[in-house]
């Protein structure tokens, strides 16, 4: 028996019937804000062989509505069980001509409308993220604290039949389709998690069938749920990835980048924590999110434990001290100069982290065999050759290893030249990135001096 202070809705399966309920107080504010005028809600509601109100295929209770007209909206707390017993009494249903649709290829299109109750969409026809809805369902059923946004129901004017009892704050649902414009991966999230649990309620004790979420139900023609999906996955601008990086405490490689700067007096205040970019007048070295894809080559998984970020950090904090040793141009300067390095060299360039990266897991491998201390005066050696004076040479060049202008970097594709055919322009694609890391690890392993780079260019 719930609390009375408990709000929450109930649903009823298919046929059933019930006693219209204890008589609530009237809700004024619902009554005046009614779907009266919405084709498909009754006038009055159908009744039972006892002449009770006859509760339908789904009852919503303690519904608020929100707007008025075209805007108007109900709202109400949907369980976790609710949610499941309307999918699979085949309640809930998407159409993918106005969802992410069929995939190109596919041809002649499978079908357009599909029961959420019958599980995933086949991914080999139509879009659907499968993992996104799996880690979803993952955490559900591990108990851990989600942040999810309200899920979405649409009734579509004139293809359903309903009632709205306003003195019982209730809808009936007597029939039509619920159709979902949104939300779709986390619904079918919700309805493999209890699937899961209902096999085998021992193996997930920190889930409940009884876990609420806030449902928003809309009232769209079939033109509008394309607009609403349109609004809510196109329009949105998303925040800065290295802003949500810096926000998060769920996501370790972000954790490791961030202990990373805290350890790091080259790093600190030199890391662009809001955005994903950096501006001519920004003299750090790069953005958060550019740190944690470091990290991402750098650390043996993307999922560590404490112990395991303290000493990955404490590695890569030494690592990247020995770059800005031999290269001060990784370290912080002032703007005019950053501005010079971006203009004339690689060296700080976002591609030139991922190579920086790979040596870091090279560099983290060698304090296995001789420490910290040893790891670091083998590498500070090893890191000479990439130093400012270093001269290497390539054909007719002469230079600085990291001058935009060495042949090498446009003989990998890692430099182009610009539309004006003078300025040089950076790719920053994962060949790119790849090769930057080969050519680094490469040159580091090259026994004897080197000066000419034309073996780098063998791929």
């Amino acid at each position: 028996m719930l609390r009375k202070s408990r709000r929450t809705s109930t649903s009823t399966r298919t046929g059933a019937s019930a006693e219209g309920g204890a008589k609530a107080k009237p809700h004024h504010f619902q009554r005046a804000l009614g779907p009266d005028q919405i084709e498909g809600f009754a006038s009055k509601p159908k009744r039972t062989a006892g002449e009770h109100v006859y509760q339908g295929r789904l009852t919503c209770r303690d519904v608020q509505w929100t707007g008025e007209g075209a805007d108007l909206l109900a709202t109400f707390t949907i369980t976790a069980e609710e949610l499941a017993d309307a999918a699979e009494n085949q309640l809930l249903w998407t159409d993918q001509d106005v969802q992410r649709g069929f995939r190109p290829e596919v041809f002649p299109k499978p079908a357009r409308e599909l029961s959420v109750g019958a599980g995933y969409p086949d991914s080999k026809l139509y879009v659907f993220d499968a993992s996104n809805a799996d880690d979803i369902t993952e955490k559900l059923l591990r108990g851990e604290k989600i942040f999810l946004n309200a899920l979405v129901w649409n009734l579509r004017p004139g293809k359903f039949e309903a009632y709205w009892d306003g003195a019982s704050a209730a809808l009936h649902l007597y029939s039509g389709r619920i159709y979902l414009p949104d939300s779709h991966h986390r619904q079918q999230a919700i309805l493999k998690a209890v699937r899961a649990y209902r096999d085998s309620a021992s193996s997930y004790p920190r889930f409940s069938l009884a876990r609420q979420f806030k449902m928003e139900l809309y009232f769209l023609s079939k033109e509008d749920e394309g607009n609403y999906f349109y609004d809510k996955n196109q329009r949105p601008r998303p925040t800065a990835k290295s802003k949500a990086y810096d926000l998060t405490t769920l996501d370790d490689l972000s954790l490791l980048a961030k202990k990373v700067i805290q350890k790091s007096s080259v790093l600190t205040d030199n890391v662009n924590r809001v955005t994903d970019r950096l501006t001519a007048r920004n003299p750090q070295v790069m953005t958060l999110s550019t740190l944690r894809e470091m990290m991402k080559l750098f650390a043996p998984a993307d999922s560590l434990d404490e112990p395991e970020i303290e000493g990955l950090a404490t590695a890569a904090a030494a690592f990247y001290g020995l770059l800005a040793e031999v290269r001060p141009e990784l370290g912080p300067i002032e703007l005019k100069v950053r501005q010079n390095v971006r203009d004339q060299l690689l060296v700080d360039a976002a591609v030139m982290m991922h190579g920086y990266a790979s040596l870091m897991r090279q560099f983290n491998d060698t304090i296995a065999e001789c420490g910290l201390q040893g790891s670091t005066e083998r590498w500070r050696g090893k890191l000479r050759r990439i130093a400012r004076d270093q001269m290497y040479r390539y054909g007719n060049w002469s230079g600085d290893l990291f001058e935009k202008r060495n042949p090498l970097w446009t003989q990998l594709g890692i430099v182009k030249p610009g539309k004006d055919g003078r300025r040089l322009t950076i790719l920053n694609t994962g060949a790119a990135r790849s090769e930057c890391g080969r050519v680094l690890r490469q040159l580091m392993s090259f026994e004897g001096e080197v000066s000419d780079l034309v073996f780098l260019s063998a791929r």
